[in-house]
């Protein structure tokens, strides 16, 4: 699940992608202008985050503003370690939160996300991940893709696993949301494996239409 941007971690520093589009979705990066979309888009998932999500206790306009600035701050052109992108549709609509995040260590980088509640059900999960991998692989050094959950997040597992990724073993960290159980799985794309994938498929299919 996405998290806050934090440009100090382990990994390594790549230049992402500004906008990525198929289908009726577009990803782009985060821009100054996205608060007060982000602001009032956490405000209606409050229930449906608030289960999986620590930072959503407290929330207030003022952790949008910062969530911005820190976003923008690591997605000013140059190489950066976390890339924060915002799904819209053909009506420009913020429909959520993706990043890629090189937390991972060199060659690779994990996917986080969360999706307004008032547009789940409509594959912007599915379709902005498989964008996310797509645009990963891009990036010349990355080796590996991977997304990671909690094991009582099933929406959430749902998603590597319908876009062909392999699941891994899971193992125990500490809980870190009320309804988490402190099992962590983990997914993983190799680029060997994308071309082939259920990901690259959905892509292609889209773009065919």
């Amino acid at each position: 699940m996405a998290s806050d941007v934090d440009n100090s971690v382990a990994g390594f520093q790549f230049v992402p992608p500004r906008s990525l589009h198929a289908g009726w979705l577009t990803c782009r990066l985060i821009q100054a202008g996205d608060a007060d979309y982000l602001y009032e888009a956490v405000l209606a998932s409050m229930d449906h985050l608030r289960p999986w999500m620590p930072w959503v206790t407290g929330y207030n306009r003022e952790m949008a503003d910062e969530y911005i600035s820190q976003a923008l701050r690591v997605a000013s052109g140059q190489p950066v370690r976390e890339a924060i992108y915002v799904p819209t549709d053909s009506e420009n609509s913020f429909l959520g939160v993706f990043g890629l995040h090189a937390r991972l260590g060199p060659g690779a980088l994990e996917i986080g996300y969360w999706v307004d509640v008032r547009h789940t059900c409509r594959g912007v999960g599915t379709l902005s991940a498989a964008l996310l991998t797509e645009a990963a692989f891009s990036i010349t050094d990355v080796e590996r893709v991977e997304i990671h959950h909690d094991e009582a997040n099933r929406a959430s597992g749902a998603i590597p696993e319908r876009l062909g990724y392999e699941r891994l073993a899971s193992h125990r960290r500490k809980p870190e949301a009320p309804a988490e159980v402190g099992v962590e799985v983990p997914w993983r794309m190799l680029r060997s494996s994308w071309p082939s994938s259920e990901a690259a498929k959905l892509l292609a299919t889209l773009r065919q239409e």
